[in-house]
């Protein structure tokens, strides 16, 4: 190693990341109006706990429907992280109206690799996005790392289903509805 002086900068390096995909789904306009369409096939129980609403168990019937309709958006997802398969294994819907929310939670349980949202109804000027929460804390101020991503109707975000996120309490009037999935990725 050469000696260094004063002025010298030496980068700083990362020890871990958490990787994630954040996508605009094609041809949109088209399976928006399917997954509303299975979605309103459904029937919208509330969640007391969660402060959020969820769809019946119907809704959790229909994972080669949804991985059809996000075919392209998984073949997308095999090639960013180098994988030969991926296969939706449990899916659902959830709608949030004034004032509810989702609770800090991860999708872990599921023995599966990856998570994702997608926004079906969502506006980006009343709604809040997601928070993911980091699974270690900050070196120096020992606290848990956010991030909030940018999101608009039509993002579809994939991340490891352990790390933990969360919606804020609503604020409009207006739902927002989303689409989530767990897959097994090989």
């Amino acid at each position: 190693m050469n000696p260094t002086t004063d002025e010298d900068i030496i980068p700083v390096s990362s020890m871990f990341e958490i990787p994630y995909l954040q996508l605009y789904v094609s041809d949109w306009d088209n399976k928006k109006k399917k997954l509303l369409e299975l979605m309103g096939k459904c029937n919208l129980i509330a969640d007391p706990i969660l402060e959020s609403s969820f769809y019946d168990e119907s809704s959790k019937n229909h994972n080669e429907l949804v991985q059809s309709i996000f075919e392209t958006e998984l073949e997308q997802v095999k090639k960013s992280f180098g994988c030969n398969y991926c296969t939706i294994k449990h899916s659902w819907f959830q709608e949030q109206r004034k004032n509810m929310f989702h609770s800090v939670h991860d999708h872990g349980a599921y023995n599966t690799m990856m998570s994702s949202i997608c926004y079906i109804e969502y506006d980006s000027s009343e709604h809040f996005p997601p928070e993911f929460i980091s699974p270690f804390v900050d070196s120096f101020t020992f606290s848990h790392l956010h991030f909030t991503p940018y999101v608009d109707e039509g993002t579809i975000i994939f991340f490891p289903a352990n790390v933990l996120h969360q919606t804020k309490p609503s604020l409009s009037d207006k739902p927002r509805k989303i689409i989530s999935f767990n897959m097994e990725l090989g």
